[in-house]
């Protein structure tokens, strides 16, 4: 499972628009195989075509559940008359409801090395719990992770429960997601 699938399936099971939650994605170029440099080999040519693919898949499930994917973050929080946050979060939900916040920062299949992938989003989610938090929200922070080998480096990151920050195991089958640490949101 690629981010943008990784992404589509949290918010499906964790924070679904249709119990309130007014969720923004953001999924970039690289998430999608439209960065680096050309493909060669017939191998990576199909991976990269793959990750378009079902990249594309994944952004339309989220804009039919009603999620924001990508556009002006400024201009999502103003629309929906929420407090501003700083950073490029790769999931922001709110539930204006219980006043619950939830930061997520994703990692999913890559041809990358999956130590590096991890430590990249571990100092992403540290940053997203360094800002100012917006008074009268519960924040929440978890990293989600989907794969083996990475779930394995991120069940021994148990300091990130210190600052408050929850681990998911994303599984393809829903009853297999594992919480590594922390609290489900």
């Amino acid at each position: 499972m690629f981010q943008p699938e990784a992404k589509l399936q949290f918010v499906r099971r964790y924070c679904p628009p249709r119990e309130g939650w007014k969720v923004y994605v953001d999924i970039d170029a690289s998430e999608v195989g439209a960065t680096g440099s050309p493909r060669t080999s017939p191998a990576a040519i199909a991976i990269q075509r793959r990750m378009a693919s079902e990249g594309e898949q994944a952004r339309q499930a989220l804009v039919a559940l009603g999620v924001q994917v990508g556009k002006s973050r400024a201009d999502w929080f103003k629309k929906h008359a929420l407090p501003r946050l700083e950073g490029d979060r790769d999931i922001v939900a709110f539930h204006p409801a219980s006043k619950a916040c939830l930061i997520a920062e994703v990692e999913g299949q890559s041809t990358g090395q999956p130590e590096q992938k991890l430590y990249k989003a571990i100092g992403q989610i540290i940053m997203a719990t360094s800002f100012d938090r917006p008074a009268e929200w519960q924040l929440k922070f978890v990293l989600i992770v989907h794969g083996e080998a990475i779930s394995a480096h991120l069940s021994r990151a148990k300091s990130l429960f210190l600052l408050g920050v929850s681990a998911l195991s994303l599984a393809v089958e829903p009853e297999r997601d594992r919480w590594l640490f922390g609290v489900k949101p």
